[in-house]
C-alpha cells in the first residue's frame, strides 16, 4: 500500500514540493529544421568566401519580403554580412511566417563541399530566444 510518509527532518509541505517537477522554460535554441542553401551559384566570389564558411558557423538570416519572385524569400548571409544564398523556397513558408511574427532565426553549417561547380552548403536553422 502507498502511504505519504513526512521524512525525517522536512515539513510535509518540502516533501510534497519536491514530488513535484514544474516545466521550465527552454534554454536552449531549438532546432526546427536542416535544408541546404539555394543560390550559391549566382553569389559573386563564392569561390573566395567558400575557405571561410566552416561548420559550426553561425549565417544570419533576413527576411526579403518584397522579392518579387518569392515573397516569402529569406536571405541568407555570413555575420560580416556577405550574401551567401536563399534558405530553399520548399522550406521556407513556416521560417517567414515565425520570423514575420517577431521571432528570432539563424542557421548554423552542418557540412560544406564542392560538387562541380555548385558549392553545397547544408544548414541546420535554429530559433532563439537572443
Amino acid at each position: 500500500m502507498n502511504e505519504l510518509r513526512k521524512p525525517e527532518g522536512s515539513s510535509l509541505l518540502q516533501s510534497l514540493h519536491a514530488e513535484v517537477q514544474l516545466p521550465i522554460p527552454y534554454s536552449e535554441d531549438v532546432f526546427l529544421l536542416h535544408t541546404l542553401i539555394a543560390g550559391t551559384t549566382h553569389v559573386v566570389g563564392i569561390e573566395e568566401l567558400a575557405p571561410f564558411l566552416r561548420p559550426g558557423d553561425r549565417l544570419e538570416l533576413v527576411r526579403m519580403p518584397s522579392n518579387p519572385s518569392d515573397p516569402n524569400a529569406i536571405k541568407v548571409f555570413t555575420r560580416d554580412r556577405v550574401k551567401v544564398g536563399y534558405v530553399p523556397k520548399k522550406d521556407n513558408l513556416i521560417l517567414a511566417r515565425l520570423m514575420d511574427a517577431g521571432k528570432l532565426l539563424y542557421a548554423s553549417i552542418a557540412e560544406k563541399h564542392w560538387e562541380n561547380d555548385w558549392l553545397r552548403i547544408e544548414v541546420d536553422i535554429f530559433m532563439t530566444e537572443d
